[in-house]
């Protein structure tokens, strides 16, 4: 089924949150079911032997399939993620620049399924990965997403 090109709120308006601050990948655009970011890989996103961390990669991939997600999502929604697959195809390593996708392939009542990929500047392709994610309704002004409650 086609994706409507309806645009979402400007890039520069979403709320990234210290952890993607941190990792300094760039918002790049969005428009109905699909995401596009950038990281332009640095020393800090590498493991030993000097390549790109695959934590980064799912962070990367999570975070571009969750955008185009939102993206769906009526006012009184937000999005989590429900289950991930990564699929790791070539190193990158620092100095590289990566451009992320996500975009929806189902979105249903109570989740969407969605696919990503990481490429260098070049188009080579990095990774790829698949994602489940589940509506979930969005709190009243002011009040937290998720409230933390004791283990039983």
């Amino acid at each position: 089924m086609p994706v409507s090109t309806v645009s979402s709120p400007p890039v520069d308006s979403w709320p990234l949150g210290p952890f993607l601050e941190g990792l300094r990948a760039e918002p790049v655009s969005s428009e109905k079911g699909r995401a596009t970011w950038r990281l332009a890989v640095a020393e800090q996103h590498l493991r030993t032997h000097g390549i790109l961390h695959g934590g980064v990669v799912a962070t990367l991939l999570d975070t571009a399939m969750g955008r185009a997600v939102s993206t769906l999502c009526r006012d009184d929604q937000g999005c989590v993620t429900a289950q991930l697959n990564v699929n790791f195809l070539r190193p990158a390593w620092s100095g590289e620049t990566l451009t992320i996708t996500g975009e929806v392939q189902h979105s249903g009542r109570q989740t969407a399924v969605a696919r990503g990929e990481i490429r260098t500047a070049a188009g080579v392709l990095v990774a790829t990965g698949t994602g489940t994610f589940m509506f979930v309704a969005r709190p009243a002004e002011g009040q937290p997403m998720f409230v933390q409650q004791p283990d039983k």
